[in-house]
């Protein structure tokens, strides 16, 4: 971290699973070993990659709890808090901090889209209740809801608002909020979709939060110093390996998607089983063979 931001490739840890509503305990541990060794700069739990909405309250809890204990404060750990109801976000962002999370991440409630008066109220009431800086996700695709930049710039104001993870996709809607919040002491910039890292990090933005860094985060590292370091061709070079990634979660890339290529991957190489939460079903051979994708082997 420097001047209070999170600054880096921040990996959506993935959440092993022992069956499809329970919580692989040493899994997580590997997973958290892997990443950190990796040279990772945080950890983000229970966000979409990590299937949080689909989980219950419980396994969610201890997914937070095991996490924690597995990271020892090494690097930062962020808890996604995201779903359905303020209450239930409110309740999952308390617990993370009584757990020893750094911060919490939550997109707007789904099922019902909030307008721009109710997302305000939405963060206020989060910032009020959670003792932890609250970073605003942005992402579209699943709560069917887009911030606007407007309304974003106005959640930045709110004490205790300490960055924006934007998953839209859209990079000049990424380029605009640099160029109004990136000069914002301790607020973090940070974009989704793992393809367009190297760019965001180019404008001025603060980071990725790159789902393939479960399986290489060396890769996505990789691609982050070089471009801070201005190593133009090694950066060109190591996104041809995350775009080469990127085609191997399918056309279009969906959610789930990402998350059954990953876990897929992730189980062939031993660190987790191959187990979705329910109602998603993971990759089988023959899916594998279908798709006639495979991620790239070389992580470096």
């Amino acid at each position: 971290m420097e001047n209070g931001k999170i600054q880096g490739i921040v990996v959506p840890l993935v959440t092993p699973l022992s069956s499809p509503d329970r919580v692989d305990e040493a899994a997580v541990e590997r997973m958290v070993e892997h990443v950190i060794a990796g040279g990772v700069h945080a950890i983000f739990i229970l966000g979409s990659t990590g299937e949080g909405p689909a989980l219950t309250g419980e396994e969610q809890r201890r997914m937070i709890r095991i996490s924690a204990k597995a990271v020892r404060g090494r690097v930062p750990l962020l808890a996604g808090i995201s779903g359905a109801s303020a209450a239930s976000a409110v309740e999952l962002g308390r617990f993370a901090a009584s757990e020893g999370a750094d911060a919490v991440v939550a997109a707007v409630p789904c099922y019902f889209p909030p307008d721009r008066a109710e997302i305000m109220a939405y963060y206020q009431l989060l910032v009020r209740e959670i003792p932890l800086p609250l970073f605003v996700y942005n992402m579209p695709g699943l709560t069917h809801v887009s911030l606007d930049l407007d309304t974003v710039c106005r959640l930045a104001e709110l004490p205790g608002i300490s960055g924006y993870k934007d998953s839209s996709g859209d990079l000049e809607s990424f380029r605009a909020a640099v160029k109004r919040l990136g000069a914002r002491s301790g607020f973090s910039l940070l974009i989704g979709p793992e393809e367009l890292t190297a760019a965001a990090v180019a404008m001025g933005g603060d980071g990725g939060v790159n789902g393939g860094a479960n399986l290489c985060p060396e890769l996505y590292v990789g691609v982050y110093e070089a471009v801070k370091s201005g190593a133009v061709e090694k950066a060109e070079q190591l996104q041809r390996k995350v775009l080469d990634a990127v085609r191997s979660y399918g056309s279009p890339a969906t959610a789930t998607g990402v998350v059954r290529r990953l876990k897929y991957e992730l189980a062939r190489r031993g660190f987790i089983q191959n187990i979705l939460a329910s109602p998603s079903l993971p990759m089988r051979e023959e899916m594998q063979e279908k798709t006639g994708e495979c991620y790239a082997a070389d992580c470096r």
